[in-house]
């Protein structure tokens, strides 16, 4: 029994070593591999007569299945032929006539069985459980000879149920895994074929096209082909119109293949044609044939007329190339009228001059990829708007696609003293948003070769000055870079580079790295002429984007401007925004001291090293010369020209000095601006500049204005606070005191000017309510009756509605004057605020406001001494005022004076609060 089903393993191994010899889908019956399989069936045939368990002189085995298998389904001869090896084998071991009668009734039985079985044989074959009732057919006649002895008939009927049943499994056992092993080639033939299939047309799709395109033997044929106006059937008749019109397009496409003539759709209403280099004749009759069939084709839409391209390709010539030669054909007869066939003659191969220059110029070729450039950047030029990666992409790749030779680039442009990847095609991913630095493109170009670099002279290497411009240009970039540019780069497939430096107003402001991938590419004056027609227009748009990236930082700065910054901050917007626009160096504001009549550095100084204060006499240096000019006056060499104040100290560079005069030609200021001294400052420069100076003396001028309304102001509302002391004689002097103090702890607080500011001008009009209470009432000597206090409480509100009538007062100021009397517990007036829904600035004044009341002189008592005044203040913490406020007012007293803004961290009611006008 173990022999037996040592027996049936081996045959389930057997039969799945024999249906790996079914390598595809649909199988063909190659004389060279049926007979392999034969041959492998015999062999299994004889292992498993070997290998069987003995009874005697008889054998027990499963040597018949794959007997029966062969003789179903290829006949009995054949199955007798598998079965020979075996049964010469078995007869060869024995003399016993018996044996031999059996082994030979045995096998004509299986034969004989099997033969009759062969009309049913399909249907065995796919083993559908209703079928599987065959499987024991053939093997119903193994085992009978045993009758014909003694020894025989003991042993049949204990084995003839097994060995029927144990075919009959190996039998289904064997037909399942070779079933197995051909549904699972059909089912990946059809992935396969639905994968290089288009659905709409039943032609292969692009990825097919591309696979065939590959192997395309030098000389073979492409021709492109699309549909005229095929958008325009779309828009009138409706995409299902247009799908009935490519689906009757690839049934014309479909006919030729067996002529060698291969049809694919490769996207959209394009297709291809690919043939090889004998069938170029039948590839045209065909192309002409499918052409005139459209034109007569019965389409709501009406006649169809194609538009074809054709290459031919060229020893050596890459695939890319090859279709890129195609397109360009294309789209020549798109552009000459449609309807047209256009051929790119394919040009004889040219050995390289033995000078080692680059060939003579080819003949004239169709050249539509750089028309479409050429219209991209008329495109983008018409947008005026800021260029995106994704629109400099767009660009690299029309020049890849029209320079010959190349197979993938980059572009870089510059940000400051780097340059940026803004494009990269035909390379991994990563390439884009990395910075090179300036010394390593210049390296990359060729070192010593700064002067050609600058003029934008095109370069081209191979071989090995390459690998040295790769070795030269990483030992200047940080190790990050260079490892992403080696792994990305495809260095050890680039077999040559043109790079274009674009200069623009006598600066590098980008490369143009073109590279040659295939060993036959290289880049001819040609291409050097077709990559400088890219080169400038990537300067036309980089030009393009200077000037608007200047008209809108212009309009920012002016908006940012606008919002009333005064001081230093005005002056450090003014130089930063000149150093940005004019891409400077150093970038520093003077301004014009009328007393004193010089200049003078106020602002933050951008120089480095830093210059220190600067102070210029009138006549004294380039500022002052540029003001009695009344220009925009530019220096190329600092070291070279006497006028330059510090020239010595400045070192080699370029300056430009801006006048800054107001509406009556008097100077208000000058500003200087630095470069490096290869990049000195051009007309552009100055026309910028112009407007430059312009915004900043206008603001500076209305600087100075709002100075001056500021001082009126301040001067007005003191001269008012005044007013009220002088009618309520006994706090006279009280709104000067209160507010210094008041000033002095906000600083100590570390509050920002503009809060400052309101503090000060709610201080000076907090008592300007009393205006409206009565003579008797406020000047009375003794004790207020209640209806009296009640009056006298009304001067908050009635302050609060007079100071609304007051324009350019602070916001916060409105706070200090309706507020100061209320208290931390909620029982104050004239709102009852507690706790921090008291303003900040009331709060800090009430404290102020108390504490001078207490230490002042009035008529009912002397003043307090400090300690006590403080002592009462410390008696009202959390009461009537601000605990915290509390603790630091009376440190700051104790302290003996008001120090440096208090270093303590502030509570958050204490943190500076946006203000209505957008102040702090």
């Amino acid at each position: 029994m173990t022999s037996l089903l040592l027996n049936l393993c081996l045959l389930i191994a057997c039969a799945f070593a024999v249906s790996l010899t079914y390598r595809e889908w649909p199988v063909k019956r190659r004389g060279s591999e049926h007979v392999a399989r034969l041959v492998l069936t015999a062999g299994a045939t004889l292992l498993l007569a070997m290998v069987s368990m003995e009874a005697g002189n008889f054998r027990l085995d499963l040597r018949y299945v794959p007997i029966a298998l062969v003789t179903l389904s290829n006949g009995p001869w054949v199955g007798a032929l598998v079965a020979a090896p075996a049964l010469v084998w078995r007869l060869a071991g024995t003399s016993d006539p018996t044996v031999w009668a059996v082994v030979w009734l045995h096998l004509l039985s299986v034969l004989l069985l099997s033969s009759l079985l062969r009309p049913w044989a399909q249907r065995l074959m796919d083993l559908r459980a209703r079928d599987l009732w065959l499987a024991p057919l053939p093997f119903l006649g193994v085992g009978w000879g045993l009758l014909l002895s003694p020894e025989g008939r003991e042993l049949f009927w204990g084995s003839y149920p097994l060995r029927v049943l144990l075919s009959s499994a190996g039998l289904i056992a064997t037909l399942f895994i070779l079933q197995s092993r051909l549904r699972l080639l059909r089912l990946a033939f059809i992935l396969r074929t639905q994968a290089h299939t288009d659905a709409l047309t039943g032609l292969p799709n692009r990825r097919r096209f591309d696979r065939d395109l590959a192997a395309l033997e030098p000389g073979g044929h492409l021709a492109l082909l699309d549909l005229d106006h095929f958008k325009a059937i779309n828009d009138r008749y409706g995409h299902s119109t247009g799908d009935r019109v490519l689906r009757q397009v690839g049934r014309q496409l479909a006919g030729p293949e067996e002529g060698g003539v291969r049809a694919y759709r490769v996207g959209g209403e394009e297709f291809a044609l690919l043939a090889g280099a004998a069938e170029g004749g039948a590839l045209r009759a065909w192309l002409e044939s499918v052409r005139g069939a459209l034109r007569q084709g019965e389409l709501p839409c009406g006649p169809l007329t194609l538009s074809a391209g054709w290459a031919t390709r060229l020893p050596g010539e890459t695939p890319d190339a090859l279709l890129r030669r195609a397109d360009e054909a294309l789209y020549l007869a798109k552009t000459n009228g449609r309807d047209q066939l256009v051929v790119w003659t394919p040009r004889p191969a040219q050995d390289p001059p033995a000078t080692g220059h680059p060939p003579a110029a080819e003949p004239p070729q169709p050249r539509h990829s750089v028309w479409q450039g050429l219209r991209t950047t008329v495109a983008l030029l018409a947008g005026r708007r800021t260029l995106s990666d994704a629109d400099w992409a767009e660009v690299l790749h029309h020049a890849v696609n029209a320079v010959d030779g190349a197979g993938c680039g980059t572009l870089d442009i510059r940000r400051g003293r780097g340059f940026r990847v803004v494009a990269a095609h035909g390379y991994g991913p990563g390439l884009v948003g990395l910075t090179l630095s300036e010394a390593s493109q210049q390296r990359w170009y060729g070192e010593g070769a700064v002067a050609a670099w600058r003029a934008g002279a095109p370069r081209v290497v191979r071989g090995e000055a390459l690998a040295r411009a790769f070795a030269e240009s990483d030992a200047a970039l940080d190790s990050p870079e260079a490892r992403l540019l080696s792994e990305v780069g495809r260095r050890q497939e680039v077999r040559a580079n043109l790079c274009f430096p674009v200069v623009l107003e006598g600066e590098v402001v980008a490369h143009l790295n073109l590279d040659a991938l295939a060993p036959s590419e290289d880049f001819g004056p040609q291409a050097v002429a077709d990559a400088g027609l890219f080169a400038q227009q990537i300067a036309a748009l980089l030009h393009l984007q200077e000037r608007w990236h200047e008209l809108t930082r212009l309009v920012e700065l002016h908006t940012s401007l606008s919002v009333s910054p005064e001081g230093a901050h005005l002056e450090d917007l003014l130089t930063a925004g000149a150093q940005e626009l004019l891409r400077s160096r150093c970038a520093l504001l003077l301004r014009h001291d009328p007393v004193t009549d010089t200049l003078r550095s106020t602002g933050p100084e951008r120089h480095d090293p830093p210059l220190g204060p600067v102070v210029l006499g009138r006549g004294e240096g380039l500022a002052w010369a540029a003001l009695e000019a009344k220009q925009v006056l530019c220096v190329d060499d600092v070291t070279a020209d006497p006028r330059v104040y510090r020239r010595d100290q400045l070192g080699r560079g370029a300056m430009m000095a801006v006048p800054l005069l107001d509406g009556h030609d008097e100077p208000l200021g000058a500003l200087i601006l630095t470069r490096e001294p290869e990049r000195p400052f051009g007309a552009a420069d100055r026309h910028l500049a112009l407007l430059l100076g312009s915004l900043a003396a206008r603001l500076l001028e209305r600087d100075a204005h709002l100075a001056d309304l500021r001082t009126t102001l301040d001067a007005a509302l003191e001269t008012l606070g005044v007013a009220v002391e002088l009618r309520d004689f006994e706090t006279q002097g009280h709104t000067e005191r209160v507010t210094h103090l008041a000033l002095t702890f906000g600083r100590a607080l570390g509050l920002p000017e503009g809060r400052l500011l309101g503090l000060r001008q709610g201080a000076s009009l907090h008592d300007i309510g009393k205006l409206g209470v009565p003579d008797a009432v406020l000047l009375k000597p003794g004790a207020l009756t209640p209806e009296e206090r009640l009056l006298i409480e009304t001067h908050a509100p009635r302050g609060a509605e007079l100071a609304a009538r007051i324009p350019f007062l602070h916001p916060e100021a409105h706070g200090v004057i309706r507020s100061h009397h209320e208290r931390w517990d909620g029982t104050g007036y004239p709102d009852g605020l507690r706790g921090e829904a008291i303003p900040l600035l009331a709060r800090i004044f009430a404290l102020c406001d108390v504490y001078d009341a207490l230490t002042s002189d009035r008529p009912y008592r002397a003043a307090l001494p400090p300690a006590e005044a403080l002592a009462i203040l410390e008696a009202g913490r959390g009461t009537q005022f601000d605990p915290d406020l509390v603790v630091r007012f009376v440190a700051l007293q104790r302290s003996g004076r008001f120090g440096p803004p208090w270093t303590a961290p502030l509570p958050t009611a204490f943190l500076p609060e946006r203000s209505a006008s957008g102040e702090d």
